[in-house]
């Protein structure tokens, strides 16, 4: 039987103890799971490595945990992605984070753009909603989700290339990705970018490519192409 995987932030070493005070975890693994005492899980906590091993304790207050095996992490991105996706509607962003995700973005960086529908997103429920997409898809760290900034903030720090994604643009095909390089995918709302923040774009210098001239929902057009530069 496949094993429950799960992430904790404490520090991990095989044949020691762990203990677990977390409320949330507590109530997961007992409630939701309903693991016992002795029962088998595998952790990460994004140093690359998982662990396996079994509750020495599990009860309502602490649980104590002990590893006997560990695993190099083998889910691990090619390059590391950024999302600067501008804010859509909340069940539509919360679907980008999940699949993205599960594809291996490193991080999302909500964007409040002149034609967001909303200004603001719940912080909290997406850095769940990523932890549990981690969990699930086997992969070795959870991605940082960053609070919404208006475009030209939220690009001001980044070091890696950008690209943004315009109907205007080269083909998808000109990105070139070396393994381990840093790199940010822009991508507006619905009805896309504003005259203002295409004219911002262009005198930055940042690199415009086109999928075609299929018409994506915002979603779609995210996933899709994390997928084809992680994966593809």
């Amino acid at each position: 039987m496949r094993l429950h995987r799960f992430y904790i932030k404490e520090q991990i070493e095989k044949g020691k103890d762990i203990r677990i005070n977390n409320d949330e975890l507590l109530h997961q693994w007992m409630k939701v799971f309903r693991l016992k005492a002795s029962d088998r899980v595998i952790v990460f906590n994004g140093n690359g490595m998982e662990y396996e091993g079994y509750f020495k304790i599990l009860a309502k207050k602490e649980a104590v945990l002990i590893f006997d095996k560990e695993n190099l992490v083998k889910n691990i991105p090619k390059v590391e992605l950024h999302v600067f996706q501008s804010i859509i509607k909340k069940d539509n962003f919360e679907l980008i984070a999940q699949k993205c995700t599960e594809i291996g973005v490193s991080a999302f960086h909500p964007i409040i753009s002149e034609r967001s529908e909303k200004k603001d997103l719940n912080i909290e429920r997406l850095n769940k909603i990523v932890t549990e997409a981690s969990e699930q898809s086997g992969r070795g760290s959870v991605p940082e989700v960053f609070i919404p900034l208006k475009l030209e903030d939220s690009i001001k720090d980044f070091s890696g290339d950008l690209f943004t994604l315009d109907f205007d643009g080269k083909s998808f095909s000109s990105i070139k990705t070396k393994e381990g390089e840093k790199i940010g995918l822009l991508l507006g709302p619905e009805g896309g970018w504003s005259d203002k923040e295409r004219e911002f774009l262009k005198e930055k210098g940042i690199k415009s490519v086109s999928l075609g001239s299929q018409v994506l929902r915002a979603e779609t057009a995210s996933i899709v192409v994390s997928a084809l530069i992680l994966i593809g």
